[in-house]
């Protein structure tokens, strides 16, 4: 799925290929994905594109009269190639411009969609988009309110960074990639983190989609059409070392989803709660900052000394 990013890098990279051109010919690959009150061939024929915006995982092409709103949802991505070049079996959109170049939108899965807006249209009929919360890469908070904000939702933490209404933009690889630089379980409640656990979930989601925007913008070749991945910590790499301590990344389900962890770094919600009773059992304290290294020490009695009768002399 195309997330903050990708659409961030994506966005800039078309927004200086279409700004002022002008659609001279529309194809239409698979009319499924599309949502539109008519057909999409009148309604975009030669609309200029005026400017190119994206808002969350939505990519918006403003036009002189109505716009384009695309959602991609799992598996659509954007393609800028020549009008002569053969449309794929997965092209679901081809808008030609007036320059030759061709602007596409492919789905594999056909679970994306595109809404074309008329002129004067609002997006309402946009399932979501009006909904939509601050953008994870570039939201206005601060660690204090992010943290008085975040726990007030009472949600496990991967749910929260993947609920486009508290932020917008982060779907499943990024989602993984954060926590593992926050070194949090997905299944963490954000009202058990303490105040240096959540410090470090609000550095590591700033780190994280600046150092994605950075790494998209490097490699993203200049037909676009791919999405960028190698340079994720876990996500992907089921087996290998994580790059912290060693342990093999697993890949297990949340809900639906996949989701990638390392098992030492990112204890469970079960496995704290374990560690923090016996410590209390035996009162020892316990790491505040890895709860991997907690040391539970037991206080073993010191024999009673012998009488001076038991002394050997």
């Amino acid at each position: 799925m195309p997330e903050w990013p990708d659409l961030h890098v994506v966005r800039g990279r078309l927004e200086k290929a279409l700004v002022g051109r002008e659609i001279t010919l529309v194809r239409v690959g698979d009319p499924l994905v599309l949502r539109a009150t008519r057909p999409v061939e009148t309604a975009l024929a030669h609309r200029r594109l005026t400017g190119v915006r994206h808002r969350g995982k939505f990519l918006v092409f403003d036009l002189d009269k109505g716009a384009i709103v695309v959602n991609p949802m799992l598996a659509g991505v954007f393609e800028l190639n020549d009008a002569e070049d053969k449309l794929t079996r997965t092209t679901a959109l081809s808008l030609v411009l007036d320059n030759g170049k061709d602007l596409r939108y492919r789905d594999d899965k056909r679970m994306g969609k595109v809404h074309v807006l008329e002129d004067g249209g609002d997006t309402s009929s946009v399932h979501g988009f009006d909904e939509l919360g601050p953008e994870a890469g570039d939201f206005p908070w601060s660690e204090r309110e992010f943290a008085t904000r975040a726990r007030a939702t009472r949600r496990e933490v991967r749910n929260l960074l993947q609920d486009q209404t508290f932020l917008a933009g982060i779907g499943n690889a990024y989602a993984d990639e954060i926590l593992w630089e926050a070194q949090l379980h997905p299944k963490r409640r954000v009202a058990t983190l303490s105040d240096e656990e959540m410090a470090r979930f609000y550095r590591a989601l700033k780190d994280v989609i600046a150092r994605g925007v950075l790494q998209v913008e490097e490699h993203l070749p200049l037909e676009l059409g791919t999405k960028i991945r190698d340079h994720m910590k876990v996500r992907g790499h089921k087996g290998k070392p994580c790059p912290r301590c060693g342990t093999p990344i697993i890949k297990t389900r949340h809900g639906l989803d996949d989701m990638y962890l390392c098992p030492r770094c990112q204890l469970p919600p079960d496995s704290l709660g374990q560690i923090g009773r016996c410590a209390k059992r035996f009162h020892a304290p316990m790491s505040s900052t890895d709860p991997t290294t907690a040391i539970v020490t037991l206080s073993v009695p010191t024999p009673a000394a012998k009488s001076g009768s038991d002394i050997a002399t």
